[in-house]
Parts: structure tokens; sequence; C-alpha cells
């Protein structure tokens, strides 16, 4: 009668046991999935080094990013200064396309500029620090 108490004991035990462990194999179980941060900005326009920029007409930069996680989405964050180095401070923030119009510029001036990619999951990258400079009038 001891060893049928301890069997039924034991069955009982293990029924709870798979029974618990079935209702927790409902459960979905996702995976933690790094994100990487987007590509440095690149192929700025005006190209690096650019000179002799028409001033007369309105000065459109825009360059090439993109991020390795498909379903990232990107914001821009633009700096510009006429000196080294290019501040903390933006010019824009948060623009959806990779391009920003700076308007009609200075003659006989040099600009540098940079761009600070950041996708929806906080990653950022900077990209390098371009220059061009404008002709005269």
């Amino acid at each position: 009668m001891k060893n049928l108490f301890c069997f039924s004991l034991f069955v009982f035990a293990f029924v709870i046991c798979v029974n618990g462990c079935s209702e927790d194999s409902n459960v979905t179980q996702t995976n933690t999935v790094t994100n990487r941060v987007p590509d440095k900005p690149k192929n700025p326009s005006p190209a690096d080094s650019s000179e002799n920029i028409d001033p007369n007409v309105v000065m459109i930069l825009s360059w090439q990013c993109s991020d390795p996680d498909e379903n990232d989405t990107l914001k821009y964050d633009v700096y510009i200064s006429n000196s080294l180095p290019v501040g903390n401070t933006p010019i824009a923030t948060g623009l959806l396309n990779p391009s920003y119009g700076l308007g009609i510029v200075a003659p006989n001036t040099s600009y540098f500029w940079k761009v600070v990619a950041t996708d929806n999951n906080g990653g950022s990258s900077t990209g390098n620090t371009w220059r061009f400079k404008t002709g005269s009038r």
C-alpha cells in the first residue's frame, strides 16, 4: 500500500509538472535583436572639397545613407560652420529625407558641414566633415 501511495504521489507530481510546462509552451518567446547603427552618411553634394560653388543659386546639401537593419527608419541632423571644428548645434534636426535646403550662401566663403544619422531605435552615426567653398558673385 505504501508503494502504491508513493507511486500515486509521483504520478500526481508528474502530471502537475507536465501541465505547468505545457501552459508555458503557449507563451510566445521573442528573441532580442540587437540594433545595428546606421551606416555613415556618404556621397555629399556638393562633393567634398568643391570649389567655386555659385553663390547665386539656392544651395541644397544632400547625401546618401542607409541602415543595415531592414525596418529601421532614419532621421538626420545637419551641422554647418564657416570654420573647423563644426559646432555641436545643428542647423536642422529630424530631417526625414537626406537633403537640406541651405538657401543662398555668401560668396567667397568656406563652409564645413556634417550629418548625423539616427535610426528609430536610437542608434546613430556621424558622417565625415565635408567642405565646399563658394566663388564670387
